[in-house]
């Protein structure tokens, strides 16, 4: 990667997009990270809208990282239609968008990479839609990387990281995360950032979800 990579990132604003913004920008990388106000996910028609100006403009996007997503908790007693189909518009419709819009535009994008979640194959109370619009994104990463065939298209599925304030703020959350991780700690966002280069150079992997957890996944759980 060099300062004549492009790279779109979504998500920009939270915790893990912060990282992955700085992180590429140290790489030499030109990083556009659009606001709500520029790229409206939570709308149909939103991220459609938003690259049309850019290719408009003359724009490339050599990179694109999904990386924004509705990460509400709500059990399913109280979900509404109007609840379930926000996450949904976010987390998995405007990224299919973004999908689209690649397969038709002029730009030679090289690499996708889906942000995804452990929650998309380990069901948490309270997390059912966040967690089916994850899955849902792992499908649909591993099917555009057939109709995408000349760019790659992978997902990298976190387990929990590290923030400022976490432990004390959730204890018992991210002391079972421990106790039950081989590799006994959670994510930093530099693992993150590590894995996400990874994935998005990697000349020969398409179709794939690397799971970065500490090992977590394959605890039995029981």
């Amino acid at each position: 990667m060099n300062n004549q990579s492009t790279i779109l990132l979504t998500g920009a604003s939270g915790y893990i997009g912060q990282h992955l913004k700085s992180f590429f920008e140290a790489e030499g990388a030109n990083v556009l990270a659009p606001t709500r106000n520029e790229c409206d996910l939570s709308v149909v028609g939103g991220p459609t809208a938003y690259l049309e100006s850019l290719e408009s403009a003359g724009a490339k996007v050599d990179y694109i990282i999904n990386n924004a997503a509705d990460q509400s908790v709500a059990e399913l007693s109280s979900l509404t239609p109007e609840a379930i189909a926000s996450m949904m518009q976010v987390n998995f419709n405007s990224i299919a968008e973004i999908y689209a819009y690649c397969a038709k535009s002029s730009w030679a994008v090289q690499s996708i990479l889906a942000i995804t979640s452990i929650e998309a194959i380990r069901p948490r109370k309270g997390h059912l839609i966040y967690g089916a619009s994850k899955s849902a994104l792992e499908a649909l990463t591993r099917s555009a990387a057939i109709e995408l065939s000349t760019t790659r298209t992978n997902a990298l599925r976190l387990g929990l990281i590290s923030r400022p304030g976490i432990e004390s703020s959730w204890p018992e959350g991210t002391a079972s995360w421990k106790k039950n991780t081989p590799l006994s700690r959670m994510g930093e966002p530099s693992d993150v950032t590590q894995a996400a280069k990874f994935l998005l150079m990697a000349p020969w992997i398409t179709g794939e979800v690397l799971t970065l957890d500490g090992g977590n996944s394959v605890n039995p759980g029981w």
